[in-house]
């Protein structure tokens, strides 16, 4: 067994002189012990550490412990600060609190260099396992606490995870250590406080190893969790094409593993859908007609399907610009609704479309309107060009037109009415 020392924490971290420790501390046994061995593992050491209390504004005493645990940074030399959260409604209190707080913690890991470090132990692994078994959660959250993940700019370390908090309070005992009993801890309203008051000891008692036999399953799924990740992102770089995923590559999975890839592209844009939802994308979305239009709505994003992909679009990427305006030989024109700019170069680039005249219009839609690329013996109306181009169709919307006289001249960044030979001006899209 590891015994609880500051050379512990000193190779549990890893930490390298340049690294900069950011504990984050409430005044409870558990950070206090923390700091206590992260103050003297400076000694071992040299490194970058600061503590910070964030203020949740819940508990009438949250003045008083910032207070507290100013006076125990100022005590061990370490830099403190605190920053006080918002928190909107009391539904649901324990998941804003901790969203809250990791929100304004984030902001003390701007880079690669910054470690934030919390005082979780093996008790609270015990108690995140059982919470994930009441939510019905897969492997990821039966996998618990990981000791090291990142974070913002960063990472985040739990370097206590090794220990019971009876070894903590052994700890704290020892070197006469104060700390703060946060009166929230015994209100039986949140799970997590009816899990470490009413059931753990239960299990403790008819089972007195439980807690390190139910480590030691997580750990099993953790590492079962982290073999399907590999063979998730291997396949999801098969599927993946910037916003975009290929159905023709992922119909050649396994059903299963086509739900892992599905969930690891969302969760790449930070969603984390219902098994419930997740059902009716593939049913409604992904299994819909060849030549249908579904849509279907994640927090601000929607999932599109057109020729063989799965579109992931915010709320912009599909908005109809309705903006117009001149183009009277200026160098650059910057579009509306993010749409990007127009480039005009008397230089050739590669990818610009010749234009033959000095001024003209800028517009957005005109599907029905007709327009004759260089080159080309057919006049079409430019939805129809648009679908020989596969443009989705939210796109066709967006992508700029130049006109002059009433005519389309050029459809950025696809065909211009011009031949290259009677080019006065090169256009480039960027998008």
């Amino acid at each position: 067994m590891p015994e609880l020392n500051p050379r512990y924490i000193v190779d549990t971290v890893a930490m390298r002189p340049d690294n900069q420790l950011v504990l984050a501390l409430s005044g409870g046994l558990d950070s206090m012990v923390l700091l206590h061995l992260l103050a003297q593992a400076r000694q071992l050491q040299p490194f970058t550490l600061s503590a910070v209390y964030v203020h949740h504004g819940i508990s009438l005493h949250a003045d008083s412990w910032a207070e507290f645990c100013a006076a125990q940074c100022a005590r061990l030399q370490v830099a403190f600060a605190t920053r006080k959260v918002n928190i909107a409604g009391s539904d649901n209190l324990e998941h804003k609190a901790r969203e809250a707080r990791y929100q304004a913690l984030a902001e003390f890991v701007s880079s690669d260099k910054h470690m934030l470090l919390t005082a979780h132990h093996s008790d609270d692994q015990l108690e995140s396992l059982l919470l994930a078994l009441k939510r019905g959660s897969g492997p990821a959250g039966l996998s618990g606490i990981a000791q090291q993940r990142g974070f913002a700019a960063g990472v985040m370390l739990r370097p206590l995870l090794a220990f019971s908090r009876q070894e903590l309070v052994h700890y704290a005992r020892q070197y006469q250590l104060q700390w703060i009993e946060d009166d929230s801890n015994s209100d039986m309203r949140f799970d997590r406080n009816f899990i470490r008051h009413q059931l753990t000891p239960v299990l403790r008692q008819r089972w007195p190893h439980f807690a390190n036999t139910a480590m030691r399953s997580m750990q099993h799924v953790a590492k079962l969790q982290q073999l399907a990740d590999y063979y998730t992102d291997n396949a999801l770089r098969l599927c993946q094409r910037g916003n975009r995923l290929l159905l023709s590559e992922l119909v050649k999975l396994v059903p299963l593993q086509q739900d892992l890839v599905l969930r690891r592209w969302l969760l790449g844009y930070g969603l984390n859908p219902e098994t419930q939802w997740l059902d009716t994308l593939k049913r409604d979305v992904i299994s819909a007609r060849e030549d249908a239009s579904p849509v279907l709505v994640l927090a601000h994003y929607q999932l599109r399907r057109f020729a063989d992909a799965l579109y992931l679009l915010t709320e912009t990427e599909v908005q109809q610009p309705s903006e117009t305006g001149l183009w009277q030989s200026e160098v650059t024109v910057m579009l509306s609704s993010g749409c990007g700019q127009l480039d005009f170069s008397t230089d050739y680039k590669e990818g610009a479309l010749p234009i033959g005249v000095k001024s003209g219009q800028w517009v957005f839609g005109k599907l029905s309107q007709r327009f004759k690329p260089a080159g080309s013996t057919l006049t079409k109306p430019l939805k129809q060009w648009f679908k020989l181009w596969q443009v989705p169709p939210w796109e066709r919307q967006r992508v700029p037109l130049l006109m002059d006289d009433g005519q389309i001249i050029a459809v950025a960044g696809y065909a211009s009415s011009t031949a290259p030979e009677h080019a006065s001006c090169w256009c480039s899209w960027q998008r």
